[in-house]
């Protein structure tokens, strides 16, 4: 008579600890991402350097806690995921949350308590026009040294606007400045310093906006 073998009961996968914890964190940085790309936001330096120090602590946080989580049910996940698996989710985790606290903290939270603290401001700059094939979405943009550390760091414009524009253009950009950047809400074209700069390359009847008020830029220095 053959032997009875034993048995052997294999625990169910359990989730970790503060799961829930974790995961609504995951989501409000998901939130922010999705805030910081519908608004366009200059961090100014000091808080991009403060932003950058704070999310390293940030990154190594958050992984640390995951790493820990992963802890608790070392021997259910072995069950659960491949081994080649395992490692490329542990390799992974900090350079998605480095990404996520990137965007979240420079330029989502720097952008909204702009947006809500903030005075009015205004900025003038000299943009050039670019036509990037690659991109699906924004193909005919404006391109300028403000917009340089901005994500995205181009302003999109219709495809009529951008055949009737020269080359270049003197923008004035309106927002909200603060101690973490310049958020910024629109553009508007400044005929009266592009005609001044270009003088003999526009035809005034085929400019956006034509006809335009001069006086409304009186105020504005460059």
């Amino acid at each position: 008579m053959a032997r009875d073998q034993p048995i052997i009961k294999k625990s169910l996968f359990k989730p970790p600890a503060y799961r829930w914890v974790f995961l609504c964190i995951f989501s409000m940085l998901f939130m922010l991402i999705i805030y910081g790309m519908m608004h366009q936001f200059v961090p100014s330096p000091t808080w991009y350097a403060l932003g950058f120090k704070l999310n390293i602590g940030f990154t190594m946080l958050m992984t640390c806690w995951f790493y820990y989580m992963l802890r608790l049910n070392a021997a259910s996940l072995t069950e659960l995921y491949k081994r080649y698996y395992q490692w490329f989710v542990i390799l992974s985790v900090p350079a998605i949350f480095y990404f996520l606290g990137y965007m979240s903290i420079i330029y989502s939270i720097g952008n909204l308590v702009s947006s809500l603290s903030g005075t009015p401001h205004t900025m003038h700059d000299v943009m050039q026009k670019e036509y990037a094939e690659t991109s699906k979405s924004c193909k005919t943009r404006l391109i300028g040294k403000s917009l340089l550390p901005a994500r995205p760091p181009h302003f999109c414009i219709s495809t009529t606007s951008f055949n009737q524009l020269p080359k270049e253009i003197v923008i004035k950009l309106v927002g909200k400045k603060s101690y973490f950047g310049f958020a910024l809400n629109h553009i508007e074209y400044d005929w009266e310093k592009t005609l001044k700069l270009y003088p003999s390359t526009l035809i005034m009847s085929q400019l956006p906006n034509y006809p335009f008020s001069t006086t409304a830029y009186a105020n504005h220095e460059m």
